[in-house]
Order: structure tokens, then sequence, then C-alpha cells
């Protein structure tokens, strides 16, 4: 049994080492015959041994329970990456292979040196778009703008500058209800062919393309930026817009880039066309004089001179009806006018001489225009020379008829118009009165409207 000593200083027991071999023996007899082995690193010898064990017969052992115990043995692991011992476990050295670029493969040399299968050469692939088909949907969603809102804003309005021309046809045009376009006129009349020429402008026939069966006689002026050329075209329109039935009449008006679109009433042909074929005889040509009188009427009446009467611009439409065209060169009346305007063989003396005139040069225009209409050409008609004709023209008595036989009646009237005198020459409302009182008389022979229009079909080939 053992035997208990009392507590030491220093915290441990004191025990008996003769108890203790005693305790030993009990337990395990054999131990003590055994050669002692080495606990850990502690090894004693002999000497160390006895002299122990005579130190404790003379004193008793003190043990220090708080020493930590050390490990059993000095056995230790190599490292797995140990390189050392690697090489000694195992002393073969370790196999790489050699690092080939994958796809590439290498046949062994047992046919010879060509017997390597060599890569084919790698070529690059060519590639083409898609056709393009219009009628496939790709996505039948419509597309969004990035961002966060899915709505797509809204414009402001177009705000077309209007300048100061155009001001003034609208405001000529206001009161007379034409329409007034800013868009370009080819997207509403097709179909162009031209069928004369006025004194600003080509005068072409079209046809309109969402109207079906009605055509149109447009004429076509390029602005300039000189201002009286740009009021004379101010002045043509109102005239126009004015409706009156001897009056050839405005429909629309096109301002495109920098061009006039002039859109009128579409007539049959015109007076000179006539004379092309053949000459008017008396009785028609009294019945286009005297609604040539009723337009010039109504046009002095407004304070307008025309300026440029003569065949070409008196038109017959399909009923017979005759209009007055052509007011390019029309001017005011109040105004003090002395510019030699119009047409050479057409003009007044005193246009020729540059001197003041008034609405009276038309009357002499009218009267030459009767000449021309049953003479099938004007007086001075084989004088090209234009000095040499005003020579004649102020020189010359009053031109007469040269190739038609008209009665004599006819011939005061033709020289009643062609005064020299501007003072005495007669005006439209004087000269009117008097050939219907003559008509009434049964002096002179006036045919009626559907005369004249089957006359016109007659001459003219069917259109």
């Amino acid at each position: 049994m053992l035997q208990t000593i009392p507590l030491q200083p220093n915290g441990g027991f004191a025990l008996d080492g003769r108890a203790i071999l005693a305790a030993a023996k009990e337990r395990t007899p054999g131990l003590l015959g055994r050669k002692r082995t080495s606990l850990g690193n502690l090894r004693k010898s002999k000497s160390s041994t006895t002299v122990d064990n005579q130190q404790q017969k003379t004193e008793p052992m003190t043990v220090d329970m708080t020493m930590k115990r050390r490990s059993t043995g000095c056995l230790r692991r190599a490292s797995f990456y140990s390189t050392k011992s690697m090489k000694s476990a195992d002393a073969s050295p370790i196999n790489k292979e050699v690092w080939r670029p994958p796809g590439f493969y290498e046949i062994p040399n047992i046919l010879g040196t060509n017997a390597f299968l060599k890569p084919e050469p790698h070529t690059q692939p060519t590639y083409s778009l898609r056709p393009y088909t219009p009628q496939k949907h790709i996505c039948k969603r419509p597309w969004l703008p990035p961002g966060k809102s899915s709505e797509i804003p809204q414009l402001p309005p177009l705000v077309r500058s209007e300048n100061e021309f155009e001001r003034l046809i609208r405001k000529a045009l206001s009161t007379k209800k034409i329409q007034v376009s800013s868009l370009d006129p080819n997207n509403k009349y097709a179909s162009f062919k031209e069928i004369g020429t006025g004194v600003n402008g080509s005068v072409v026939r079209t046809t309109h393309r969402y109207k079906k069966n009605l055509h149109f006689a447009i004429k076509r002026c390029r602005l300039d930026p000189d201002r009286e050329y740009r009021m004379a075209i101010v002045r043509e329109l109102k005239i126009m817009a004015s409706a009156h039935p001897n009056l050839i009449r405005l429909r629309e008006v096109s301002l495109w880039r920098d061009d006039v679109w002039m859109a009128m009433d579409l007539q049959r042909c015109s007076v000179f066309a006539v004379l092309c074929q053949r000459g008017i005889p008396e009785e028609y040509a009294v019945h286009i004089t005297c609604e040539t009188l009723k337009a010039l009427q109504y046009l002095h009446s407004k304070g307008y001179i025309h300026r440029d009467i003569k065949s070409e611009n008196l038109l017959i439409g399909w009923n017979g009806e005759v209009k007055l065209a052509d007011f390019g060169l029309a001017t005011r009346s109040s105004k003090r006018n002395k510019d030699r305007l119009g047409t050479s063989k057409w003009m007044a003396p005193e246009v020729i001489r540059e001197q003041y005139y008034t609405q009276a040069i038309d009357m002499w225009s009218l009267g030459v225009t009767i000449i021309e209409m049953m003479d099938r050409v004007p007086p001075h008609y084989m004088i090209k020379d234009e000095i040499e004709l005003f020579a004649a023209i102020l020189s010359d008595p009053s031109p007469t008829f040269t190739y038609s036989y008209p009665t004599m009646y006819m011939r005061g009237l033709v020289a009643w118009l062609l005064d020299e005198n501007a003072r005495i020459r007669p005006n439209a409302k004087d000269v009117y009165h008097e050939i219907i009182a003559h008509v009434q008389s049964n002096l002179l022979r006036m045919a009626t409207t559907a005369e004249l229009a089957r006359f016109v079909n007659h001459v003219l080939p069917p259109c």
C-alpha cells in the first residue's frame, strides 16, 4: 500500500522509495527483471541510477506534477512536399512529357524522314451577309430608344419661316379664297406638256393626280431678287384672282423653292392657233373683239393697263368663251408709265417714243389684233429689223387691212382704234357700245358663242 506523505512547499507529493518499489513488485513482478527501456529522451546511466537510489534512501523523492510530459519518441514524418524525402524514398527521376499544342498530332517516324503528317494550312473562313428581305419581320416589337423612358418624345412643331414675298402673295389672295401652298407641286400634278410661253415664264399643261379629269395650265415663274419683278408677279396673281368671266381664272398657287407655280383654267386653244390654220371670218372676229372689250373694260376700271394685247393672249374655251391672259406686263394706270414694254408690232406710237401713256395703248393694240385676225398676220409683218419697224410705225399712216376684205364698218372701227392721237382714241366702253349698236342695226354681223365653238372645232383637230 502506498503511504501518504505530507505536501511539500513546491506543491508536489513526497513518496517513500521503498513503498514505491514494493508496489511495483506486486503489480508487475517481471518488470524489474527486464532491461529498462528508454522513455523519451531521458536516458540514465547505471551510475546515475545508483546515485539516485542512494539519495532516495536518504531523502524522500519529490515529484513535480506541473511539469509538462515530454513526447514519447522522436519519430517525425517527412513532409508531403519535401523533395529530399521523395528522393530518398524513390530515386527514380520524374518523367515530364513535352508539351504540345492542341490539335496537332505527330506520328512516330517509322517510315522515314517524310513520314510525318503535316497539318493542313489553316484558312480563314469566308462569311457572307444574308440577303435583306423587307417582308420578313425580324422582330415584331417596336423599336424603343435607350433610356429610362419607353416613350419617344414628340418633336416640336415645324415652323416655316415666311418671307416678305410670300406674305405679300397671301395678303393679296386672302380675300379671293385662292389656296397658296408651300409643298412640292410635283406631288400634286403630273403629265407636264409645254403649250406656250408667257412674259415671266413658260406655260405647261398638266393633270391633277388626285382629282380625275381635272386639267390645269400652269405658268412657272422663276423668282428674281428684283423688287419690281416680284411686284409684277403679285399684280398678275391679283388680276387673275378677280374671277371675271373674260379673264383667265387662277385656281391655285404653289411656292416651291425659287419658283412660283400659277395653276389656271385650261382653255381649248388661242386665237393664234386658229390663225396658224386659216384666217378668222369677220363675224367671228367681231365676237372675239366684243369679248376682249369686256375684259379691257373691267381691267381699266380697276386701274390696270395690260400692255400686251395680241392674238396669242386671247384664249378660246371648249364652249366658245373668250378669255384674256398673260398679265405679266400689266401695270397701274395711276403711275407715270413711259417704259417701252410689249410686243414690237403691236406697240402704240407713244410707247415707241417712250412718252407717258395711258390705257389708250391697249386700244391701239386691239386694233392691230383685229387686222391680225382677218389678215392672219399683223401690219408690217415683213419687217424684221426692230429699228426699221419702229420707223415705219411712226412715219407711215395708220395701218389697215391688207390681205382680207372686211366691210366698210369694220374698216371704220379699226381706223377709230388706230388713231395716232392717243387723246382722241376711244376707250373700251365706247367701242363696245358702238359695235353693239352696229350689230343691232345689221351693219355688222357677230357670231354667237356656240357658233365660235363649232368654228374652232372644225378648224382645229380634236384634242
